[in-house]
């Protein structure tokens, strides 16, 4: 299954490629804020949204920034940086925002992390006016700026009678852009009973699909929100948008006009069903049926959304039945996100991106890189298959990062890092180019024997015949997301 989700990712992947290369415009960028952690009580999913959101821009060609929970410094900071970067280029620029919105008189606030807002003085002096983010992206010049502010939450820390207002207040686009809210004015979106808030959800599975613009796919989410507010909430959740988008169509991801590698149409469906085979995401394969209502695989579609629907309120009934300290919690399948294609004179290279680039110390928190600061790590590594000390190199850089030592041949150690990387290459029947598997399973333990915490992460990349290059590239990658979880783990129980 592993193998012909990313043979057939790859197929889908250049098909993308081909269309993103042919308009030769500019980079596409994003910065993704959600904010979780607040002072009154969490909320389940503004993180999820942002650092799910990033991994399928990033599978489609995006540069995306994430940062979560942050105060009022970090977010405007955040915000000129974003600004700074935008300039003058001739690609998108998406903004996103997961968490705590308000509206007071007639404007609109992002609420940064780390204060209770007690009255609506404080929101005006504290808070993240959403039209200075405007005001930094249209001053930009960039040529299509797109705002997603799923930011109406219900603010149970709010008292005062004028913030009782719910939602957000109306907003004029600039010329050139699109600000996308994940209800209408005045009302107030879900939070999800999954992984991901209701809009983000849904917008994630329509911003993948070849060929729809940019309005196209707000209004697929629209649709799709509407419809699984009614039925499930018993509500409706309506999306809205205010667009001053000017000149041709624009696309996340254009039209399939012509395949690469002389794919046909019906494998670039099986392609896209590949990409949404192993998800836990029901708007996936609703997804699939709004772009193939009578594809090969519509009643498995059908049949999925209800499998995934179904397992998804067990997990929950589970979760609750087990406590948080259980230590076997609810299984989930994975979600198999498209990989990102790299071209070169003659050559292109495909990499299974199923995690994102995501840094080592974004699944770390500050505390935890204060508590592992200095500590020396002996590390213990087994390569099965294509040796090479880059591997090694790898990790140690991926731990310096963290701010932990490597310890010396010979030398005390506090912790022992200790595992396996397992590599197999083979050539590609339907491309015939050369593909890489690499698999690792570590164990942080003491000196003594005692573990502390394990993990295991998996990829995949496609190349030309430098099979190496194209592991290394993976592993670099790969060990980011394994150093994370291990020290994540090791903190969490500390």
């Amino acid at each position: 299954m592993k193998r012909n989700r990313q043979i057939n990712g790859l197929l889908l992947a250049v098909v993308l490629f081909t269309g993103l290369c042919g308009s030769a415009l500019g980079k596409n960028y994003a910065l993704l804020i959600g904010n979780s952690n607040y002072s009154i009580g969490l909320l389940e999913n503004p993180a999820n949204d942002a650092q799910d959101l990033a991994n399928v821009l990033r599978s489609l060609g995006f540069e995306a920034t994430i940062k979560l929970n942050q105060n009022a410094d970090g977010m405007k900071n955040a915000i000129r940086e974003f600004g700074d970067r935008l300039k003058n280029n001739d690609g998108i620029g998406l903004f996103f925002f997961a968490g705590h919105g308000v509206q007071v008189n007639g404007e609109n606030y992002l609420l940064p992390v780390g204060f209770p807002f007690r009255n609506e003085q404080e929101v005006e002096q504290n808070g993240v006016q959403a039209n200075m983010l405007l005001r930094y992206m249209d001053d930009s010049k960039n040529r299509v700026n797109v705002v997603i502010l799923d930011a109406c939450r219900n603010n149970p820390f709010i008292k005062t009678r004028s913030l009782k207002t719910r939602g957000l207040a109306p907003m004029d686009a600039p010329s050139g852009s699109i600000v996308a809210f994940s209800t209408a004015p005045g009302t107030e979106a879900s939070d999800g009973s999954g992984r991901n808030g209701l809009y983000t959800k849904h917008l994630m599975s329509n911003v993948k699909i070849p060929g729809l613009t940019i309005e196209q796919v707000f209004k697929r989410t629209r649709e799709g929100v509407e419809n699984e507010s009614d039925k499930e909430l018993g509500h409706k959740q309506s999306p809205r948008e205010e667009s001053s988008l000017k000149g041709g169509d624009m696309y996340f991801v254009p039209p399939v006009s012509k395949t690469a590698a002389g794919a046909s149409a019906e494998q670039v469906e099986l392609a896209y069903w590949n990409s949404i085979a192993n998800s836990s995401n029901s708007a996936d394969f609703d997804a699939y049926l709004s772009q193939y209502p009578q594809g090969k695989f519509a009643e498995l579609a059908r049949n999925r959304i209800k499998e995934t629907k179904t397992a998804t309120l067990a997990g929950r009934n589970e979760a609750r039945t087990l406590g948080d300290n259980s230590s076997s919690p609810p299984k989930q399948l994975a979600m198999a996100k498209p990989g990102r294609v790299h071209s070169g004179a003659g050559s292109f290279s495909f990499d299974d991106d199923t995690e994102g680039s995501i840094k080592a110390a974004e699944f770390v928190s500050i505390s935890c890189r204060d508590f592992i600061k200095n500590k020396r790590v002996k590390l213990q590594v087994e390569n099965r298959g294509i040796q090479s000390n880059a591997f090694r190199q790898s990790m140690e850089q991926r731990l310096q990062s963290l701010g932990v030592r490597v310890a010396a041949a010979g030398s005390a150690a506090d912790l022992v890092l200790k595992g396996v990387i397992e590599i197999t290459s083979s050539t590609n029947p339907l491309l015939g180019i050369g593909a890489v598997d690499l698999d690792a399973d570590f164990m942080l333990q003491l000196p003594s024997g005692e573990a502390l915490s394990n993990a295991t992460v998996s990829g995949g990349a496609f190349t030309g015949s430098n099979k190496k290059s194209a592991a290394r590239g993976v592993w670099d990658e790969k060990s980011e997301e394994l150093v994370g979880k291990l020290f994540k783990d090791y903190c969490t129980g500390h």
